[in-house]
């Protein structure tokens, strides 16, 4: 008889399910005996999971670079307008300028904004400016108004502000100068800057509060006979350490729009610029420099002074030299103001407005918080206002970001990795700062460095490759890096200032392009 195959099977089966439950003899299967679709499919998973643990990694990479550059991320960046107006006209390139740079405006108390652009001092109204997120900018350093009250500025003693005295304080040492120069002139103004007048020293209202006297200069230089001053832009990206830039583009030149002589005190604009000034294109010497050649302001202004054979070029150091001074001399009272704030992201857009005696002597008038960027009055300023925020908001790193608000940024680290800002290397091995960083020679060694030192270096490397049109004037420039003595120049100046100062000296030693 044919055996059953299933039942034998059937016996197979319970034979081994016997064996295998039994404890004295564990089953021990062979290779043969494990299926192996399942073991394919266990290690084609492992390979894969791998594969995408990499890629996922890499991809995370790649999205940081991308979308985390200079301070950016992928949303479009916003601003937001801080102004006690309820028009904007004085805005109006600001807003252009962030418009094209890709910028959409925010309400202020929505919060959130990348930028700040305050038109009046924000700090007193908005106290959770003290606590500025790390990729929030504001347009004023608190503490500003050190530099732009009319009042503090003037009265502060420099030697290219005309003497000055606040009233009624220093009353007595007024009138003691006055009799001293019995031919001297004076103009009386409050911080408002409103209702200047040539006044002889007996017209002079002594007793008011929140006003000075300032001496007259009698003798300006005239362009046609017409007296004028000149605006130049400044741009304040640090204090402590301080980092100082001039805008060179152009300089703005506003005439009086009736000639100096004869003088005559009581016609304000013989020599007040008020809103209504002459502007350069319509000076009949500057004519033809400015319209038919192409010239700039301050271009068809140094053809006019060759023209009378002398020379502008003494002009400009005497600028440089004034800014940099009063900025100095202000410096700490910024320094201390910024004590109660979390982080320093702020920024400063100055216009320093001076004029130039006969001699081409250049004196400081004031500086301005805001300076007017209207072209409401004449039109064909709108160029040098946006040029001038063009350079501003490069010089800062507010660049250009695409029309999706994706930024074009390349990664940081592309831009300013510690190679750039290592210096003196000779001097770190010389002094083996690898192994203590207790030595003066040590501290722009890049092991010594704080995160916040590295910071300012990062920062003063990126504001130095996108410059455009300014012009660094603190630290100063170095004309000639053979007879420039270092240990000079950083003689009087605070820790900071002599640690950046040097850095720049260092990059200027292996860069003669960061020289000036």
């Amino acid at each position: 008889m044919t055996p059953n195959l299933r039942d034998e099977v059937d016996e197979d089966v319970e034979d081994v399910n016997k064996f295998n439950k039994s404890p004295e003899k564990p089953l021990r299967p062979t290779l043969a005996a494990i299926p192996l679709r399942p073991v394919v499919l266990f290690l084609a998973a492992t390979v894969f999971t791998a594969i995408l643990v990499e890629l996922l990694s890499e991809y995370m990479k790649i999205s940081k670079m991308v979308n985390t550059t200079n301070g950016t991320d992928s949303r479009q960046p916003t601003y937001a307008i801080y102004s006690h107006s309820p028009v904007e006209d004085h805005l109006v390139h600001v807003v252009n300028v962030l418009h094209k740079f890709g910028y959409k405006r925010v309400e202020l108390d929505q919060g959130g904004w990348d930028l700040l652009w305050a038109h009046d001092y924000p700090f007193y109204r908005m106290p959770s400016l003290k606590n500025l997120g790390p990729n929030q900018l504001v347009n004023h350093f608190p503490g500003c108004g050190f530099l732009t009250n009319k009042v503090d500025l003037c009265t502060t003693r420099l030697p290219f502000l005309p003497r000055a005295f606040r009233l009624p304080s220093q009353r007595d040492e007024f009138l003691e100068y006055a009799s001293e120069n019995p031919y001297a002139l004076f103009v009386q103004k409050h911080n408002e800057h409103r209702h200047i007048k040539v006044r002889a020293p007996n017209e002079i209202a002594l007793n008011s509060n929140d006003s000075f006297v300032q001496e007259f200069i009698q003798k300006p230089f005239l362009v046609d006979g017409h007296k004028f001053d000149i605006g130049v832009y400044v741009v304040i990206t640090s204090v402590n350490p301080l980092r100082v830039y001039i805008y060179t583009g152009d300089v703005l030149f506003r005439y009086c729009p009736v000639k100096y002589y004869p003088f005559d005190a009581e016609d304000l604009d013989k020599y007040v610029v008020g809103d209504n000034y002459l502007p350069t294109w319509e000076v009949p010497s500057l004519r033809k420099y400015y319209n038919s050649y192409g010239g700039s302001m301050r271009g068809s202004f140094e053809a006019y002074v060759r023209d009378q054979s002398m020379d502008p070029s003494k002009i400009w150091p005497q600028v440089e030299s004034i800014i940099r001074s009063t900025i100095l001399a202000k410096e700490q009272d910024i320094v201390r103001t910024l004590r109660s704030y979390k982080s320093h992201n702020f920024f400063d857009l100055l216009r320093f407005d001076l004029f130039i005696d006969e001699n081409l002597k250049v004196y400081l008038m004031e500086a301005n918080m805001s300076p007017n960027l209207s072209s409401a009055h004449f039109k064909p300023n709108s160029l040098l206002y946006e040029q001038v925020l063009y350079s501003v908001y490069n010089l800062l790193g507010i660049l250009p970001v695409s029309e999706s608000g994706v930024s074009r940024n390349i990664p940081s680290e592309m831009v300013t990795a510690d190679k750039n800002l290592v210096t003196g290397l000779n001097q770190c091995e010389s002094y083996n700062c690898d192994k203590s960083c207790n030595r003066d020679e040590c501290d722009l060694c890049l092991l010594c460095m704080s995160g916040t030192e590295y910071e300012w270096l990062r920062r003063a490397h990126e504001e130095h490759l996108h410059r455009v049109d300014m012009k660094r004037i603190f630290p100063q420039p170095i004309l000639d890096p053979k007879t420039f003595n270092i240990d000079d120049e950083t003689r009087n100046m605070t820790k900071r200032n002599a640690w950046i100062t040097r850095w720049f000296y260092n990059k200027c030693e292996y860069d003669r392009t960061w020289c000036t």
